[in-house]
């Protein structure tokens, strides 16, 4: 009888220890999961190859400030693009890049600009900001802040110290010069229009020189000036 109570015993000890490992190498591969995740999103080898199939999407309206203010301040949150255009359908001037050129993510390119090195900027996106090396990318904190600053036309002050400041109410930062983005265009209306686009998120950071390619949709919010 003894002997049987003690073969139990040890079943069970067996059982919990092999839950207790089972458990052990979930909680492992989570944390290398998560781990990779993290290192991929800041490796400069994982950069979008945009391919050329975009489309229009929903209903056109017209807008006014009122509705592109709330736009702007979820496009970091929801990781959409905002792109704003002139009249005439040109790309319309917000802010010019202060980023060093030479230090750009490989593969970059300005997907609204015939220049890939082109140092005006039309749109707000995290995935092109990122790859340029905008001061405010890497916290939802500075995204707003920076959003702040251009809309009232004050400076965006690099949180990293290294001088690379944004002035909105400068001529040399932003296409109208002087004032801000709110005092230039208060009294403005602008076509709003939906749209996707599909693009490859490569990822070369597997190692081995192995690569993974995921296409994927973007959405896009066009806000065009009304002449």
């Amino acid at each position: 009888m003894e002997n049987a109570v003690d073969a139990i015993k040890m079943a069970f000890a067996i059982f919990v220890f092999t839950m207790a490992l089972s458990l052990s190498i979930f909680m492992f591969n989570k944390a290398k999961a998560t781990s990779d995740e993290v290192l991929a999103s800041s490796d400069v080898t994982r950069f979008m190859e945009y391919i050329e199939s975009s489309q229009m999407i929903g209903d056109e309206r017209i807008v006014g400030l009122e509705t592109i203010i709330p736009t702007l301040y979820k496009y970091y949150k929801e990781n959409y693009t905002v792109i704003f255009l002139n009249p005439d359908g040109t790309p319309m001037e917000i802010y010019s890049t202060k980023t060093n050129v030479d230090l750009w993510s490989e593969g970059y390119t300005n997907k609204y600009y015939t220049n890939n090195k082109d140092l005006k900027v039309c749109s707000f996106d995290v995935d092109e900001e990122t790859r340029r090396h905008e001061p405010w990318t890497g916290n939802t904190n500075y995204y707003k802040q920076n959003l702040d600053m251009f809309l009232s036309g004050g400076t965006f002050v690099s949180p990293s110290g290294n001088g690379m400041n944004y002035d909105y109410s400068d001529l040399k930062t932003n296409g109208w010069g002087g004032g801000s983005f709110i005092d230039e265009f208060k009294d403005d209306q602008f076509r709003e229009s939906l749209g996707e686009y599909e693009y490859n998120e490569v990822n070369s950071s597997m190692g081995e020189g192995l690569t993974n390619v995921q296409s994927k949709t973007k959405r896009v919010i066009v806000y065009t000036l009304i002449d």
